[in-house]
């Protein structure tokens, strides 16, 4: 895994996750899989040595 891939991996996955938790109730099952998802992706990438430390997206303002 390369440092990109990590960050692009990490950043998407938190964007998905950012737009799921607006939806309905009914994406708490993808939230879910979602929040396990940047759980692995974190840890590889942290195996690796490779930093991957953003801002919440929520937190950004465009």
């Amino acid at each position: 895994m390369t440092e990109t891939i990590a960050q692009e991996l990490i950043f998407t996955l938190r964007v998905a996750q950012e737009i799921a938790s607006r939806e309905s109730p009914d994406y708490d099952l993808v939230l879910l899989f979602i929040q396990k998802a940047l759980e692995v992706a974190t840890e590889v990438a942290s195996r690796h040595g490779i930093m991957v430390d953003f801002d919440d997206v929520s937190e950004r303002e465009h």
